[in-house]
């Protein structure tokens, strides 16, 4: 299992937070049912893509659910096992 660290810009300020998941999908399955933003906002889908040359670390972004406001989320994968 790992954390997940999300670091979420959003509306003019920068949202943090960590979930413990298997897999990136579940992750974000996770931040959304959470919206930590506070602001009805579920900016992340499964289309996040790993960045080029780093491992991960993925990047997405998109609108909030009324289309309104941009959504920008560094996403980074941490393993804990040992």
């Amino acid at each position: 299992m790992a954390i997940w660290t999300f670091v979420v810009e959003f509306g003019g300020g920068t949202y943090s937070s960590q979930f413990q998941a298997d897999d990136l999908h579940a992750a974000i399955d996770q931040y959304n049912a959470k919206d930590p933003s506070g602001f009805g906002a579920v900016p992340l889908d499964l289309d996040a893509v790993e960045l080029e040359g780093l491992e991960n670390i993925f990047c997405t972004g998109g609108l909030t659910e009324d289309a309104e406001k941009s959504i920008f989320a560094n996403i980074v994968k941490t393993d804990i096992s040992k």
